[in-house]
């Protein structure tokens, strides 16, 4: 589902953030990356989703070459990858309905198409009942969830998410991560990024470790089934 071959990224003319970074996800994988801050996991994810470009190397999802796209393109691909922030990137003065609906409103599904999915797709994370709250209305967790749908309502092969637990208690991280292992285990191919230890060990996946723009390791966490 993603391969990545000999990936470099810079920002600066002499400063490297990834360098020759190589590795593979099966379809219906759920991987941690991991790696101290600074390491290049944003960086990563931003390629993968095409918001930024690589400075050489390739980027194949469900075998297409991403690093040739059009920004047409890009735009179809993108269809079919949900994106999970940190920092949510919910539209303030939208309702809950109307973050989770914006994806479908473009794609010009019909309002009762739309209805449908949204209320399903936030039955699913548990925040059906604030339907027309406002996203400073609600909590980081709830928040969270909102972005979550947001990022399913499409039915995408694949999720990336970053830091998606990073500023959550432990009891609503293992709520999310909870729905995370669900949508895996219906099919959709899963990143997180992460740092917290707590969340490999509990929850045992696939780790891409990344260390100074490298992958040091790519292997299974060492927790007990």
């Amino acid at each position: 589902m993603i391969k990545v071959f000999h990936l470099y990224k810079n920002y600066l003319p002499t400063v490297m953030v990834l360098q020759d970074v190589t590795f593979a996800v099966a379809p219906g994988e759920f991987v941690y990356l991991t790696g101290p801050s600074g390491a290049g996991k944003t960086t990563l994810l931003k390629l993968l989703f095409a918001a930024e470009r690589p400075k050489s190397g390739q980027i194949l999802l469900a075998g297409r070459n991403l690093t040739t796209f059009s920004r047409r393109q890009i735009a179809h691909l993108r269809r079919t990858i949900g994106v999970v922030f940190q920092d949510f990137k919910l539209i303030p003065y939208r309702t809950v309905f109307d973050n989770v609906a914006l994806v479908l409103e473009i794609l010009g599904l019909p309002r009762n198409e739309i209805k449908k999915r949204v209320w399903k797709v936030l039955k699913l994370v548990g925040i059906e009942q604030k339907l027309y709250r406002y996203p400073l209305e609600l909590s980081g967790g709830e928040q969270q969830r909102v972005a979550i749908a947001r990022a399913l309502v499409n039915n995408p092969q694949i999720i990336l998410a970053d830091e998606p637990t990073g500023n959550l208690d432990f009891e609503i991280t293992t709520e999310i991560m909870n729905i995370f292992n669900y949508v895996n285990s219906q099919g959709t191919t899963i990143m997180l990024a992460t740092h917290n230890r707590m969340l490999l060990e509990k929850f045992r996946k696939k780790v891409l470790t990344i260390h100074q723009g490298r992958v040091e390791e790519f292997s299974w966490t060492a927790a007990a089934e």
